[in-house]
């Protein structure tokens, strides 16, 4: 798809690149990208790597003295793998909150309460020893500290629901 912008987008502007990137390029990658988010350095690497080629061509700088980094904070584009974090914590927070109709029972048990030490959203962490569940969602984005309590208690600032939302 990155290659049918580049033909076609040649000389044009770079907020037309942008869109048309963010429309038909990462739209793409990021679907259903809560199930199918990578694990491996590897896999990430790949999925990141479509965003680098993607910057150089939008910002239309192919030397390869100038850093992808910095054209990523100027076009202001979080990392795939940020925004699939993000995308996969708000999900976890709409399951746990009861705003999608995901039962958490059969993936998820709840931790005994420990008073001072623990909260009501807090959850066991399965041991395993394959990859297939390791790996799987619930495994990876179950909060079983303090760290994930306040954001599944409120809605996380990159969510449409939250009064500091910025898109």
């Amino acid at each position: 798809m990155l290659g049918f912008l580049r033909r076609n987008l040649r000389n044009t502007k770079e907020d037309t690149k942008n869109k048309a990137y963010m429309s038909m390029v990462r739209s793409n990658i990021e679907y259903c990208s809560t199930v199918w988010n990578p694990h491996h350095k590897y896999q990430i690497d790949k999925v990141e790597m479509v965003q680098r080629r993607a910057a150089r061509f939008t910002t239309n700088r192919y030397h390869n003295t100038i850093s992808v980094s910095d054209m990523l904070a100027d076009l202001k584009w979080d990392t795939l793998e940020n925004r699939l974090t993000k995308q996969q914590l708000t999900m976890f927070y709409r399951i746990t909150n009861d705003i999608l109709a995901i039962s958490l029972k059969p993936y998820l048990k709840p931790a005994k309460l420990i008073p001072r030490s623990s909260h009501k959203l807090q959850y066991l962490q399965y041991s395993t020893s394959t990859d297939t569940f390791k790996y799987s969602f619930f495994h990876r984005r179950s909060p079983t500290g303090t760290f994930y309590q306040h954001l599944l208690l409120r809605p996380p600032l990159w969510h449409p629901l939250s009064a500091g939302y910025k898109p």
